[in-house]
């Protein structure tokens, strides 16, 4: 990664586990070229305990899939503007499930979760 250092992709638990898919590092890092400031992610791949103990999904893209990778992230967002910014570069870059919260921008390229439509928007405000 060019912007991005492995931490930053690990689950926040502290157990260390990191394997986001490389592909969305790459769209990642496209990501942030284009917006031309720091990304910060607030969650990135996630040990099944650790994604129990925070209310997430059961079948998350956060956890690691039968491929070997996680395919999510949550980015942070600071504004409205940030996150309608955001939602359009990583729309552009390929990204086709989104979900937006008051605090973070949710952006995942897992193939094998069910959506019924090409973008998702889940909104928790």
């Amino acid at each position: 990664a060019k912007y991005f250092i492995p931490n930053e992709f690990a689950c926040r638990c502290g157990c260390g586990l990191s394997r986001l898919d490389p592909t969305l590092i790459q769209i990642l890092d496209k990501g942030r070229e284009y917006f031309g400031r720091p990304i910060i992610i607030t969650s990135g791949t996630r040990c099944e305990r650790h994604n129990a103990a925070i209310g997430g999904a059961v079948h998350s893209a956060h956890l690691v899939g039968d491929d070997g990778w996680s395919h999510a992230v949550d980015i942070k967002i600071i504004s409205g503007q940030t996150c309608w910014e955001l939602f359009h570069i990583f729309c552009a870059l390929g990204i086709v499930r989104f979900e937006v919260s008051n605090k973070h921008l949710h952006i995942d390229n897992s193939k094998s979760i069910y959506h019924p439509q090409k973008i998702l928007i889940g909104t928790y405000l």
